[in-house]
């Protein structure tokens, strides 16, 4: 336990860079100290203290493998089915904060704009095709007659990419 809280120590010394954690000369503090026993284990979606289980109050996502969709579920209710589990995510969120009341779902439309607005800009870029030696493979540009690398003449004609 010690290690890894001097680890730590020396990590936020660093600005975590590792190539300084090698040569960090901190001084450990916790050598010789008496450290706190590790936490109790609990059981997972327990919160301490509170008497309701997170998926009761969170819900959860579970994939249905006869349909091939996402669902979201809270208390044995289903709240749609989803093809990606990024828009799952998106209706469990709207549905978490509006208090669970499925109208919401009604009421958007269409979020795949707001969720998949990378793939349009992804889709419109241009393809780059470069230019490649037949004999070494070397990349070349477009105006380039000769082969730096192995020194042979290229076609014009033969692009190969």
């Amino acid at each position: 336990m010690s290690d890894a809280l001097y680890e730590r120590d020396c990590l936020f010394y660093c600005k975590f860079d590792y190539d300084l954690l090698v040569e960090c000369d901190l001084p450990n503090k916790y050598e010789n100290m008496d450290l706190p026993p590790f936490p109790e284990k609990r059981p997972r979606g327990k919160i301490k203290g509170m008497t309701f289980n997170k998926k009761e109050k969170e819900g959860e996502i579970i994939f249905n493998h006869k349909e091939l969709k996402f669902c979201i579920m809270r208390a044995g209710e289903v709240f749609g089915k989803y093809n990606t589990l990024v828009e799952a995510y998106y209706y469990k969120k709207m549905l978490m904060e509006n208090d669970w009341d499925p109208s919401v779902l009604v009421q958007t439309k269409a979020p795949q704009e707001k969720i998949f607005v990378n793939k349009k800009v992804k889709a419109s870029k241009p393809e780059i095709h470069f230019k490649f030696c037949p004999q070494c493979g070397n990349k070349v540009s477009e105006d380039d007659k000769i082969c730096p690398i192995c020194g042979i003449k290229l076609d014009k004609n033969n692009k190969t990419h």
